[in-house]
C-alpha cells in the first residue's frame, strides 16, 4: 500500500486505527466517526469522519466527507475530502473534490474531479514507470541513430 513512505500512504507511527468494519459486515445507513476507521465490508449510506481507510474488499455506495481518505476498494458516490490517496486497487465512480490528490498507477477514477487547491505542484519522484520507460526508449533510439550515422560516414 505504500507508494509514499515505508509505513504506508499518509500513515505515521503514532496513528492507530480506532474502529474496524470487517469484510463480513454490511451496513445500511449513515456512519459518523472520530479517529481512524478501516472499512473492509460494505456500506450503503453517507460517511462523515476524520480518517477513512477503505480496504480492497470494501465497498461504499454513498457520499463521503472526511479529512483523509485512503481508497483501496470501490466507491460509488460523491467524495469530498482534504486528502485523497487512491491506490492501484482503488475504484471511484462519481464526483471527487479534494485539496490534495495522489493516484497510484492502476487505480480507476471515473467522473468529475475538482481541486480546491490554488496552485499545481510537482511531486519529486512521482513520475510513473511508464514515463521513465518512454524516456529510456527515446535515449536508446537517439544513441542508435547516432551509431548508424557514424557507421554510414566510415
Amino acid at each position: 500500500m505504500g507508494f509514499f513512505n515505508k509505513q504506508g500512504i499518509g500513515e505515521t507511527k503514532s496513528e492507530t486505527i480506532t474502529s474496524v468494519i470487517g469484510a463480513d459486515m454490511q451496513l445500511v445507513g449513515d456512519i459518523s466517526f472520530k479517529g481512524k476507521l478501516r472499512l473492509d465490508g460494505k456500506a450503503e449510506g453517507n460517511i462523515r469522519g476524520e480518517y477513512l481507510i477503505l480496504g480492497e474488499t470494501g465497498m461504499i455506495s454513498g457520499d463521503i466527507v472526511v479529512s483523509t481518505f485512503v481508497c483501496s476498494g470501490r466507491v460509488e458516490g460523491t467524495v469530498n475530502v482534504q486528502k485523497l490517496y487512491v491506490v492501484k486497487s482503488g475504484f471511484i465512480e462519481g464526483k471527487v473534490e479534494t485539496m490534495d490528490l495522489a493516484v497510484e498507477s492502476g487505480a480507476v477514477l471515473n467522473g468529475e474531479i475538482k481541486s480546491r487547491s490554488q496552485e499545481l505542484r510537482l511531486v519529486p519522484g512521482a513520475a510513473s514507470q511508464e514515463e521513465d520507460w518512454e524516456a529510456r526508449m527515446k535515449e536508446a533510439a537517439s544513441a542508435s541513430q547516432g551509431k548508424k550515422k557514424a557507421a554510414a560516414l566510415k
